[in-house]
């Protein structure tokens, strides 16, 4: 039987001395640096447990995870304002203040107005047939007669959110 021929270069004999050298030298090293070390310095030395190495390993994972994340209250999740946090694609994927002009001057109830301004316009048929649809809400907050702020402002964002949730929500 013949033997096939690779096309292989063989390696050269300047390659093969070079590389013999760098294992002898880092091998010297080695070898002279571990005996350097006196029996005074392991009896000075602190005691390793293999809860401290757990726990060093985990806290290292941890917080190369949360830096991975962009995390950085390091409580697992990327919240709005962290370094991870990326308005286009998490959250109500609103970026910016997100504060209509119809919120203007709502303090206590902000983010639910800014949820109602958000929101689409929308349609649903009672049992009956009866038919109905509403307008986007920020036209629906602009149609308001009650200026922000105030308790009747509330009371309608209220009102508007559950009649949302009421066509809406499964």
């Amino acid at each position: 039987m013949r033997m096939p021929h690779l096309r292989v270069r063989s390696p050269r004999p300047a390659a093969l001395l070079a590389a013999g050298a760098v294992v002898i030298a880092l091998g010297t090293l080695g070898t002279l640096g571990a005996s350097v070390a006196t029996p005074a310095d392991f009896a000075t030395a602190p005691t390793v447990t293999q809860a401290d190495v757990v726990e060093a390993y985990n806290d290292g994972w941890i917080d190369g995870r949360a830096d991975l994340m962009g995390d950085d209250n390091r409580d697992g999740y990327v919240d709005e304002g962290e370094s991870g946090w990326d308005c286009a694609t998490m959250g109500n994927r609103q970026c910016g203040p997100g504060v209509s002009a119809q919120c203007k001057g709502e303090t206590e109830y902000a983010d639910l107005c800014a949820t109602v301004a958000g929101r689409p316009a929308y349609a649903w048929t009672e049992a009956d047939g009866t038919p109905h649809a509403l307008a986007a809400g920020r036209k629906l907050l602009a149609r308001l007669d009650v200026a922000p702020g105030t308790e009747e402002f509330a009371a309608a964002l209220f009102a508007l959110d559950t009649l949302w949730a009421q066509h809406n929500e499964d």
